[in-house]
């Protein structure tokens, strides 16, 4: 007889088997992309997650983030902390602090970093983490706003990813008015594809190293590594 709180993964485990799960996740916000993407990899079986954040649960998180009504005015990662283990019987790593230049990672080669910050200034922060302590590993950068978003994967290992991945700094993003930034249907959808992405390199496929997809005009553009 099968317990009821024993979760079984059966119906999953020819596209992903959490026993084979290779690399550390380590997401680097908590909100609108990164509660959610927590989430769904929670729910796929992955472990050795950590999640970074400093922010604290809003009113208007509710509708765009995984949180729950008592979770207003709680830490972000605590709150997913408590989610996540009650969903996915998943205990995730949370760090309540703000990532700035002297943030330590591990240099494990096993490790994929998802940014899901809100600003570009954030994530060239990051770069210059990676440049200065010679990281060595996987970035999956997702950037959202409004109906549609874009996730570019980058190997830190080859040179001409990471020069590639800085142009994109210099793309101004569309500044959306408030009422038009950030609804749900978006949000799961990225992650969603982001979760596909992670487990594409965790079990050695090929996968996209750009993704585009607007969700009003259902224009995808992707190319596939």
């Amino acid at each position: 007889m099968i317990e009821e709180n024993n979760i079984s993964y059966m119906r999953q485990t020819d596209i992903f088997n959490p026993i084979n799960q290779i690399f550390n996740i380590i997401i680097l916000g908590a909100g609108s992309l990164g509660s959610i993407i927590t989430f769904n990899l929670a729910k796929l079986g992955f472990n050795n997650i950590e999640v970074y954040d400093f922010d604290i649960v809003k009113n208007f998180n509710i509708p765009n983030q995984i949180y729950r009504i008592k979770d207003i005015n709680k830490s972000k990662v605590e709150a997913l902390s408590e989610i996540i283990e009650e969903f996915c019987n998943v205990k995730i790593n949370i760090k309540n602090i703000k990532v700035d230049l002297t943030t330590k990672f591990s240099n494990s080669l096993n490790n994929i970093f998802i940014l899901t910050f809100d600003t570009l200034e954030e994530r060239k922060i990051f770069l210059n983490i990676i440049k200065n302590n010679q990281y060595k590993q996987f970035v999956v950068d997702a950037r959202v706003g409004g109906e549609e978003f874009n996730i570019q994967t980058i190997n830190t290992f080859n040179e001409e990813e990471i020069k590639e991945w800085e142009k994109s700094f210099d793309i101004i993003p569309t500044d959306l008015p408030c009422g038009a930034k950030s609804i749900i249907y978006t949000n799961f959808n990225i992650a969603s594809e982001v979760c596909n992405v992670i487990k594409k390199i965790n079990n050695g496929e090929p996968y996209p190293k750009k993704f585009f997809r607007h969700m009003k005009t259902y224009n995808i553009i992707h190319k596939i590594n």
